[in-house]
């Protein structure tokens, strides 16, 4: 914020950026879109150019999720239920909608997408703009600073597209890969307090939208940002302070666009807020209290040297559902970027705004390295405050890039401002000024491009549903529960996209979000942790005759109507269980009923005329498991009592 030095400047005369007309504002800018559009479509070539109402990363993972989210919103817009709650999953609890990963906000926008093609489309659109609005948001940031427009261009695609953002829109993270807003938020705020606007209500009722928005497409990113702003603020304000300058003189004119942003965030989110912290199905301290992902981070060496992925990781995530194609570091800087920002920051020390977003990306550098075991990063001492507790700290990462992305354009203008001008009218600056700029640009960017094209265009699948799913649901009528296996709050979570695949015809017992975590489990626990063990997930729990119990429990407590395991060795492996045999083994045991093959899937059927458990030993449950089909394990369960 604030200055190119160490001086405010003034805001352009009224008609004029950076010395041009309007017009050529609005065409560089249409430009500048036009090129991020192209590099998006190149990212996703695999998924528009075969077919993008069927094909995305996969119907599988965070995909699932996603896609769920994306169904979700546009059924509530046309049926006009409550958009932050539902029990479409962990029936009957239900789930906060706003304390899952939903991206509530840009299902709802593409709801229209949605109705028209399928949520596999409305995806796809949000995946492939994602990057495109983030780098635009940072383009007209510096562009509002008055910066080359190649340079400013060239910021963008730091931020939008770096690594960060690429892997997390590999792995459908919406709530990280489509940060839109944050720079936005930067650029009013920047209006108001250091630039005193013509117009500050306007520029404040506009940030108020923009921190609504971030909310609903993710608050822990509104919450990061907000951070980062607050300290970027209260750094500007104590130097100008100290070195008294004007900045603080404008507050009578600030005052009032920050009372509208203020104003208008509190009547977009008072009620919202409310609902994700006390309302129905909320979330209550720490998502991950077992450490888990909460607590990892990044590498130092990482930002300058891509942290290798094991192949035993790579197959794994392949397995289970992640993203199907070559895995990158998320956090790879490169050494150009480094060497391009030290020399500059050397160079340009006295640029204030060059100084802060430096000294802001080092600090969200070193936050976003997580915890350590000896307790001695800065994370630990934020890790168990509430709210922030739940952040994942290498998304703290997002800062950095946006603050790198600013440095390195700010360098290249300097650049380029710096060297002697030639010939023409005043201020007119030479092709070699031109050509130094871009070979600074070069530099920083091109470690990183050559890095990123090594999984670029992003792989893709084609969404499959199982013939049950497909075929059998649309019949089923109303009030049906289904328990699918593998089970979504396993590691694999591909039943998500086979309900969402099915318009959500039917209740899911279970789910996945914040209930899927082994410790934020509340209702039988160790009925999920066995479900998710023959299912597909990190630990297995040993089936004893409690455990057969519980999950008959489970099952009768959740409402379920029919079990269903799909029998089609054709899928994808992400859609199938690590062990079917004992998954069929499990649920025979605990309804003490054998399953039918129907449409390609075996189903047990739960309502009516239950008969008791089977509560084998752990070893004859083991012996059972054992067998070599499903048939033979339901035999061998239904054949046997309790053996000691």
């Amino acid at each position: 914020m604030g200055s190119t030095g160490d001086a405010v400047e003034a805001a352009p005369p009224p008609g004029l950026v950076g010395g041009r007309r309007l017009p050529h504002r609005w065409l560089s800018g249409l430009a500048a879109i036009a090129g991020y559009l192209a590099l998006s479509l190149g990212m996703w070539w695999n998924v528009w150019t075969i077919n993008p109402g069927r094909t995305t990363i996969c119907g599988c993972g965070d995909s699932s999720f996603t896609l769920w989210f994306f169904e979700f919103a546009a059924r509530a817009v046309r049926s006009g239920h409550s958009p932050f709650f539902t029990p479409l999953l962990w029936h009957p609890h239900g789930v906060n909608v706003l304390d899952d990963a939903s991206q509530l906000g840009l299902g709802l926008l593409l709801a229209p997408v949605t109705w028209a093609g399928g949520s596999v489309l409305a995806m796809n659109v949000a995946l492939t703009l994602a990057p495109v609005a983030s780098a635009v948001a940072c383009y007209a940031l510096l562009d509002h600073w008055g910066l080359w427009r190649p340079a400013a261009f060239v910021g963008g695609i730091i931020y939008g597209f770096s690594p960060l953002m690429v892997m997390n829109l590999a792995e459908a993270h919406l709530v990280v890969g489509f940060a839109a807003a944050p720079p936005l938020i930067v650029l009013c705020l920047d209006k108001l307090i250091f630039r005193a606007p013509r117009h500050p209500v306007r520029v404040g009722i506009a940030l108020g939208f923009l921190i609504g928005f971030q909310f609903f497409v993710s608050s822990e990113i509104l919450l990061i940002t907000g951070i980062a702003c607050a300290a970027g603020v209260g750094l500007m304000l104590a130097y100008a302070t100290v070195r008294r300058q004007q900045i603080l003189g404008r507050w009578e004119q600030a005052k009032g666009g920050l009372a509208a942003g203020l104003i208008t965030s509190v009547a977009l989110l008072a009620y919202p807020v409310w609902f994700a912290l006390a309302g129905p199905g909320h979330v209550s301290g720490p998502i991950y209290p077992n450490g888990g992902v909460a607590f990892s981070g990044a590498s130092v060496g990482g930002f300058i040297w891509p942290t290798p992925t094991s192949e035993a990781f790579t197959r794994y995530i392949g397995r289970i559902g992640g993203y199907q194609g070559p895995t990158i570091s998320t956090q790879f800087v490169g050494v150009g970027i480094v060497a391009v920002v030290m020399a500059g920051l050397l160079v340009w020390r006295h640029d204030l705004r060059l100084r802060l977003f430096v000294a802001a990306g080092v600090i969200f550098a070193t936050l976003g390295l997580g915890s350590s075991a000896s307790g001695w990063r800065p994370w630990d001492l934020l890790a168990h405050i509430p709210i922030v507790q739940n952040m994942i700290p290498v998304r703290l990462l997002f800062i950095t890039y946006l603050c790198v992305g600013i440095a390195v354009a700010t360098i290249a203008d300097h650049v380029r401002r710096s060297l002697p001008s030639t010939g023409g009218s005043r201020g007119q600056v030479s092709r070699l000024s031109d050509a130094a700029a871009v070979a600074v640009l070069s530099v920083a960017v091109l470690p990183v491009a050559a890095y990123l094209s090594q999984t670029l265009p992003l792989t893709s699948q084609r969404v499959v549903v199982p013939a049950w799913f497909s075929q059998v649901t649309p019949k089923l009528g109303t009030h049906q529960v289904i328990l699918a296996i593998p089970v979504p709050f396993s590691a694999i979570q591909s039943s998500l996209t086979w309900q969402s695949e099915s318009h959500l015809s039917f209740a899911m017992a279970g789910g996945d979000g914040p209930g899927s975590t082994p410790g934020g489990v509340g209702h039988h626990p160790l009925a999920q942790r066995l479900l998710a063990g023959v299912s597909g997930s990190f630990t297995s729990v040993p089936v004893t005759p409690e455990g057969i119990i519980a999950v008959r429990t489970a099952i009768i407590d959740w409402g379920v109507t029919q079990v269903v395991l799909p029998d089609q060795p054709e899928l994808p492996a992400y859609d199938q269980p690590f062990d079917p045999v004992a998954a069929a083994a499990l649920i025979t045991a605990a309804l003490g009923r054998a399953p039918v093959l129907r449409t390609r899937a075996w189903v047990w059927k739960v309502a009516g005329g239950r008969a008791p458990p089977v509560a084998v030993s752990t070893s004859a449950f083991g012996r059972c498991a054992a067998a070599p089909t499903i048939n033979a394990a339901a035999d061998c369960i239904l054949g046997r009592s309790i053996t000691p």
